[in-house]
């Protein structure tokens, strides 16, 4: 009996051991990767809904977002986000004012410019379900668990390609992102620098 119950404690062990980094999952993540690396620049367009059923709160804006490389320009809930690599411009047309903090990738949010690698570091992963049309399920845990959500849930069609991704916060919050158009682009560096002289007047927070 005793054989039997270390046998089967075993078998648990090394199925959690599996579940936490499959290689099924990685190879999914992978080929998705590995196909947005090989695009120089896209732009996106998308939806973002965040539900909170204990908060009652159930919002959906759209959004837009031009990527290269570790650059990024997302325009999204009346604002325009520039990352140049180094520099984050941050403006709100409305009243015509741009705000400037330093980049730290280590702090920089889930958006479409990183999520295709955010698997690489720091996380475990499982393929909880493939569907009959070859849409994959993969959930991302973090091994941290300082980070501010504690799952990711990919859902990556047949042609390895992103279809949408939701972030489970600790709070409550769960974000739904859903790629609606995908395109390569051909995007020069400067595209991503904030560029004051094309904004007469514009009011310059720097806290940099």
């Amino acid at each position: 009996m005793k054989k039997i119950f270390i046998a089967s404690l075993t078998l648990l062990v090394l199925f959690q051991a599996q579940s936490q980094y499959d290689p099924e999952a990685l190879a999914v993540l992978d080929a998705m990767s590995n196909k947005y690396k090989g695009i120089d620049a896209f732009k996106a367009s998308f939806s973002q809904k965040l539900t909170n059923e204990s908060a009652g709160l159930d919002e959906t804006i759209s959004g837009d977002i031009s990527v290269k490389g570790d650059m990024y320009v997302l325009e999204v809930a009346g604002q325009k986000i520039f990352n140049d690599g180094t520099d984050i411009y941050t403006f709100n047309e409305e009243i015509n004012e741009v705000t400037i903090s330093s980049y730290d990738p280590e702090e920089s949010e889930i958006t479409l410019s990183n999520v295709y690698d955010l698997y690489k570091d720091g996380f475990k992963y499982v393929l909880a379900e493939t569907k009959p049309d070859g849409d994959r399920l993969i959930e991302l845990d973090p091994e941290s668990r300082e980070k501010s959500y504690f799952k990711i849930r990919m859902t990556i069609n047949a042609k390895d390609e992103l279809k949408s991704f939701t972030v489970f916060e600790r709070t409550g919050n769960k974000y739904v992102y859903s790629i609606n158009s995908f395109k390569a682009a051909d995007l020069k560096d400067n595209f991503f620098k904030f560029d004051t002289s094309k904004y007469p007047n514009v009011e310059v927070i720097d806290f940099r």
